[in-house]
């Protein structure tokens, strides 16, 4: 298992670092000593990206237990205290499929309401399949914009782990992570070709529940 673990970890890196050379940045895989900025002290990144407008500090995980950021909180508070940079937390959970991307960007709050006023037009149309997914995207967004508001490394994190994590920290209720995480089997069953029963029900029990995660999302701005 250990072995198992440890390929996938290295072929994570290599696909990131790959994602980030494409873009045009300097790729450090397993930086030297001589080669990591002073504010990093002792920390030892599985890569660091250069580029011309942002530098990007990147920690790979495997597995997605609760209270993964916690132990990055304080690094990623220093390091958004450098002019430039940026640390991503990239989590694979080895028992799925799920890979979240490395470098795209998130949709910002604009595109997370229509796509929210799209997902309801959609359902009423009788698509309810698209309606879902639209709905999906648009609740797991406003989750890591609240994520990263917070300093939390979770923007990259596998769907369950940015659930939980969140409710750990008390930044959702019990009843939000609930119904997430029942929405996330209703997704999983979708996106890979099954039959999705009770959809109608999870579908309005999520859509019920992102008032209270916008709540929490323009509290943070105040």
């Amino acid at each position: 298992m250990r072995n198992i673990t440890e390929d996938i970890h290295r072929r994570k890196i290599e696909e990131i670092a790959s994602d980030y050379s494409k873009q045009g940045y300097k790729v450090l895989v397993e930086p030297k000593d001589q080669e990591l900025p002073s504010f990093l002290g002792g920390f030892r990144p599985d890569l660091i990206a250069i580029g011309p407008n942002d530098s990007v500090v990147v920690e790979v995980k495997i597995g997605t237990e609760t209270a993964a950021s916690e132990r990055f909180r304080e690094l990623v508070e220093t390091i958004q205290q450098q002019p430039g940079w940026r640390f991503s937390l990239v989590v694979v959970d080895p028992r799925t499929d799920e890979v979240t991307p490395s470098i795209q960007t998130l949709l910002d709050m604009p595109q997370i309401v229509e796509r929210l006023r799209g997902a309801e037009e959609l359902f009423r149309q009788g698509s309810k399949d698209a309606a879902f997914i639209v709905l999906w995207l648009s609740m797991e967004a406003i989750l890591r914009h609240i994520a990263i508001k917070e300093n939390l490394p979770l923007e990259r994190v596998p769907s369950s782990a940015l659930f939980k994590e969140l409710y750990s920290l008390g930044l959702i209720s019990i009843q939000a992570l609930n119904i997430c995480l029942r929405a996330l089997t209703v997704r999983n069953a979708i996106v890979h070709g099954f039959e999705s029963p009770g959809l109608d029900d999870v579908f309005h029990s999520l859509l019920a529940v992102v008032p209270e995660l916008l709540e929490e999302f323009n509290r943070q701005k105040e």
